[in-house]
């Protein structure tokens, strides 16, 4: 009997695609004005957002630890956090607690580009992630990134060059990055429109292309 030939070969595709059609920047600065205050916000203020579930691998902790000095030395700071999950009522009320009401809560929400268009910073300091869905999806709309040192983070964000890659013990260098990024809008420009081209290779268009050709190699 003729023994039949398998294919060995290893190829790579660049994850299992992002469904981006809702992820796009904003064509120009008044329409981001427009957008911020459909949301109640203003022209001035300086944006951060997380999307996450409030479960703990998500690290919500360590923005809340520096949030009180970051605000000191951005005084317009807000920051926004889509996303629901068993820690999202104890995080609000520890939020009302400390009187941290320029922390915005949206739960679960439907306008989650929306708010990634009008925000200024991706902050996403998780313990553990996998190919992270929710970062490709913001960067999408040109947000320079600081977020954690981790495997997932690491095939996304090149260190200094669309974001900063810290480690998730020192957390004041995430203030530090954020604020960095805060006196520095060029940097965060340049970091946002090289995400906006990163983010595309992640898409699912590319991804479906990219295992055509593969298919019609071992065909």
């Amino acid at each position: 009997m003729k023994k039949q030939k398998h294919h060995s070969n290893i190829f790579k595709i660049d994850g299992v695609g992002v469904n981006l059609s809702n992820f796009y920047p904003v064509k120009s600065e008044d329409e981001k004005l427009k957008l911020r205050k459909k949301y109640g916000f203003s022209q001035n203020d300086f944006i951060l957002i997380y999307t996450a579930e409030f479960i703990p691998r998500k690290n919500h902790k360590l923005i809340f630890d520096i949030l009180p000095d970051l605000k000191i030395q951005i005084p317009e700071l807000k920051i926004i956090f889509c996303g629901k999950g068993d820690l999202l009522d104890y995080y609000k009320n520890f939020a009302k607690i400390k009187e941290f009401s320029y922390a915005i809560f949206t739960g679960y929400t439907k306008d989650v580009a929306d708010y990634c268009r009008i925000s200024d910073v991706l902050i996403m300091p998780s313990f553990q992630e996998g190919l992270p869905m929710g970062m490709i999806e913001a960067i999408a709309t040109g947000l320079p990134v600081v977020a954690s040192d981790i495997r997932g983070h690491r095939d996304v964000i090149e260190n200094g060059i669309n974001g900063f890659l810290l480690d998730v013990h020192k957390i004041l260098r995430f203030k530090d990055a954020i604020i960095k990024l805060y006196n520095e809008p060029l940097l965060r420009r340049q970091m946002g429109q090289f995400n906006i081209e990163k983010a595309k290779k992640y898409s699912v268009d590319v991804v479906i292309k990219q295992m055509a050709e593969i298919y019609n190699k071992i065909m």
